[in-house]
């Protein structure tokens, strides 16, 4: 008699502390809900990698601009006259720069350089936290981050969906960045681009957690005093 008090005593008072807790329904997975038209632009700072393809324009110069052209294994692409060129590790600003440095006295006067991604080489990413299948995933060229989560089976079902992580490591370092899924989905916020290398964090929620691990306790105590 007195284990059965004590059971419904326990239950009482994580009633008492979990509050409206309890009547919340645990949200669908975002990946399960219709995509929004929310815009996604290619990040300013994305660096070129090996494989990329380009298309580089030279203002007034046709003869001199390239469409499709491929960086190479070993990071370089070949533009006429001035041949081989580094193009991984710099962003389409710093290349056009660099090319336009090249170019300029010896063979065009002032140049105005347009690089532009074509198609980004296929490439890996870290996908963790609080996502059904957490692991590291090869993403296609353009993947937004809510395209990056469902390659991972969207969020559990203890996800903070306000509260994803974008980590890139870039040169000053590692950087950070926090999105809200739900804002996203509603169209109040863009679908970021992901890039190679960077590590997709899921967050916890902790009243969902609550709820999974009250009735972990619920189970217990029914197997303990049936």
């Amino acid at each position: 008699m007195d284990s059965i008090i004590y059971k419904w005593a326990l239950v009482a008072f994580l009633c008492s502390i979990s509050g409206i807790v309890l009547a919340q329904v645990v949200e669908p997975a975002l990946m399960e809900r219709p995509a929004s038209n929310g815009t996604a632009t290619m990040p300013s700072d994305y660096a070129i990698s090996s494989l990329d393809i380009l298309n580089i324009e030279i203002f007034g110069v046709p003869e001199l601009s390239q469409i499709a052209l491929q960086v190479d294994n070993s990071g370089m692409i070949a533009m006429p006259f001035i041949g081989r060129v580094q193009a991984a590790g710099l962003t389409t600003s710093q290349l056009s720069q660099s090319i336009a440095a090249d170019l300029e006295p010896k063979y065009v006067k002032s140049p105005m350089v347009t690089v532009t991604i074509k198609d980004a080489a296929s490439q890996k990413i870290t996908v963790d936290g609080d996502v059904t299948q957490p692991g590291v995933y090869e993403i296609l060229p353009h993947t937004t981050l809510t395209q990056a989560i469902a390659l991972a089976k969207g969020p559990d079902s203890v996800a903070d969906i306000h509260t994803v992580s974008i980590v890139r490591l870039g040169s000053a370092g590692r950087n950070v960045t926090a999105y809200d899924l739900d804002a996203i989905h509603d169209g109040k916020g863009a679908d970021p681009f992901i890039q190679a290398n960077d590590e997709v964090v899921v967050g916890t929620s902790g009243s969902r957690k609550f709820v999974r691990d009250f009735g972990s306790v619920i189970g217990l105590l029914t197997l303990l005093h049936p």
